[in-house]
């Protein structure tokens, strides 16, 4: 009868490659002490890469997680090494907690890779970067987050490459050094199964209360204002007086300003020039505002203070410039494709016949939407919370941003008087579910040159 080994030694050596990195993760039935730990700078020429170095335990019943940063941002020179463990670091796992490690490293040269075509058998990778990636043939590389859809022998699976973490050396540069932004290099034979490059898979984490609004539809819709002379905003306190007649608003409303629908003139040049607001880098620029006071004829909001605090005098405002959304859904669930490829085609996917397209995004709403397709709906600005595989899930992203395309630029009401040339359109409809497409993901994975590797030495102790 075979007797488990008591004691096992294991030894990681990887590279440190773009993004969060995960190391290591306590078996079952054992634990085990971190003994030793270094990376190495062996970065080509003068570099100076960073490295910080995580303890992760997370709670097993809840799931909620601290991360323990056990160095942060420790600088190697060229030519250099930096050790992080030197000693013993306990890990557990245990039916309370589990503890995992991480690395990250801060570098040059680092890039974001928007397409891979793997060739099989000949194992080589041909990678496209979102901007010029400056290496050379047979410099040294590192790869991370890519996210392949592969059709082996158990079915059609999707995986992240590398796994393990490693190294790889640029075979050829497509174009001129500088400018070109593909190369390839040989990462090997995948056993004959045929590799499909898919961009960064996103994970619907949570949303923030009221994510969804209606634009148009058999519910909902704007119910849009003009601001009018006796606009006041005041630059010390942020507050912004709306006048516009009638309004039938109330205290705790929201509203959102069109970019550039307010224009002022200000005390700081002789009121000589013209002044719209809000500007896209202005903190209301895009955001719903709650209403915290108001009359017949007034209301106001909080846009935030300004640095130029001499007084501001109304001038002018945008025809139906200011909304408020009368109907709002929060969000149970998301699906996102970003692409480039359709998923689930002929099949029905998430409930919806046909699969998703490139850029498609499902969303499952708290309750009945009564929307029909070619309705118009908006999604606030950093309301969705994702992770996704270009750090192996290891942050959280908040969706859409302000530089998304799913967030609409208001246009003025001589080209679009209902403000609704930016909203998405629904294309399909369930009675909790939605599908609008929100644009494809240019993000697939990092790429850098090679300037860190990595050795630990890790004891295992069986608790079986």
């Amino acid at each position: 009868m075979a007797i488990a080994p008591v004691n096992k030694f294991v030894s990681i050596a990887v590279p440190v490659a773009p993004g969060l990195q995960k190391l290591y993760e306590v078996p079952t039935g054992t634990s085990a002490l971190l003994l030793y730990t270094q990376v190495s700078n062996v970065g080509i020429g003068v570099t100076f890469p960073t490295v910080t170095f995580i303890q992760k335990r997370t709670s097993r019943s809840t799931g909620n997680t601290r991360d323990i940063r056990v160095i942060k941002d420790a600088e190697i020179p060229p030519n250099d090494a930096v050790i992080l463990i030197d000693g013993r670091l306990v890990l557990e796992k245990t039916p309370i907690v589990l503890d995992q490690i991480y690395v990250e490293g801060t570098q040059s040269g680092v890039g974001i890779i928007t397409n891979v075509n793997y060739d099989e058998p000949s194992g080589i990778a041909t990678i496209t970067t979102k901007e010029a990636h400056n290496l050379n043939v047979t410099n040294p590389v590192t790869l991370a987050g890519i996210a392949f859809t592969c059709s082996g022998s158990t079915g059609i699976t999707t995986t992240i490459f590398p796994d393990p973490q490693q190294s790889y050396v640029v075979d050829t540069v497509i174009g001129d050094v500088g400018t070109s932004k593909t190369f390839s290099a040989v990462v090997g034979s995948s056993k004959g199964y045929p590799h499909f490059y898919n961009s960064a898979i996103h994970f619907y984490e949570r949303s923030r209360a009221n994510a969804v609004e209606v634009g148009t539809g058999t519910t909902g819709g704007y119910t849009s204002f003009t601001a009018s002379p006796g606009t006041t905003y005041n630059p010390v306190t942020g507050i912004l007086g709306i006048t516009t007649a009638s309004h039938g608003l109330s205290v705790g409303d929201l509203i959102r300003i069109d970019d550039v629908a307010i224009t002022f003139t200000c005390s700081q040049d002789g009121d000589s020039t013209n002044h719209p607001y809000p500007r896209a880098t202005d903190p209301a620029s895009t955001k719903l505002l709650p209403i915290i006071s108001k009359t017949t004829n007034t209301f106001s909001v909080d846009v935030g203070t300004s640095s130029n605090t001499t007084t501001h005098n109304f001038v002018s405002g945008v025809a139906n410039g200011i909304h408020k959304i009368n109907t709002r859904f929060n969000v149970i669930n998301a699906v996102y494709n970003g692409g480039p490829n359709a998923v689930g085609v002929g099949t029905t996917f998430q409930g919806f016949t046909g699969g998703l397209a490139a850029g498609d995004l499902v969303l499952t709403l708290d309750k009945n939407h009564n929307l029909s397709a070619n309705d118009k709906i908006r999604i606030a600005v950093d309301s969705i919370i994702f992770s996704c595989t270009m750090d192996n899930r290891a942050t959280e992203h908040a969706y859409p941003r302000k530089t998304d395309p799913a967030v609409p630029t208001p246009r003025s009401s001589s080209v679009d008087p209902d403000n609704k040339g930016g909203d998405l359109t629904v294309s399909t409809v369930g009675l909790n579910g939605l599908r609008v497409n929100v644009g494809v993901s240019p993000s697939g994975g990092y790429f850098a040159p090679l300037q860190m590797e990595l050795i630990a030495s890790i004891l295992e102790n069986s608790t079986a």
